[in-house]
């Protein structure tokens, strides 16, 4: 799957029908927490950071975590050492959610700087 996203821009292809396009974008036109992701994710796989920040700023939040928990599990299985891993807490679910939906809304403001945050 990672292979599709590098080789192929769901920028271009976006009206090939190659990726799929938003379901809640075309019924109400907001976007949702994942509006740019595929975007973002093949920009995140071609190293540019600053262009996948501009199309979801979630998505490149998601992958800061999958490195902490890929470092956690590397570090604990061959170098034996403690890693301090905030996934583990109880309250990490609720902050995460928290902070998805506080995304949802503020990207869907149609004023200054919110609208930065569309895709």
């Amino acid at each position: 799957m990672a292979r599709y996203y590098y080789n192929n821009d769901p920028e271009v292809a976006s009206g090939e029908g190659i990726f799929p396009r938003c379901i809640f974008n075309l019924a109400t036109g907001f976007h949702c927490p994942g509006c740019g992701s595929q975007r973002a994710t093949h920009d995140l796989l071609h190293f540019r950071i600053g262009e996948a920040l501009k199309h979801n700023i979630v998505i490149v939040l998601i992958a800061i975590i999958m490195i902490s928990k890929v470092y956690a599990f590397l570090s604990k299985k061959y170098f034996s050492k403690y890693y301090y891993n905030l996934g583990h807490k109880s309250y990490f679910t609720y902050i995460v959610v928290g902070i998805v939906f506080l995304y949802w809304i503020l990207r869907n403001i149609p004023y200054e700087p919110f609208v930065h945050l569309a895709p």
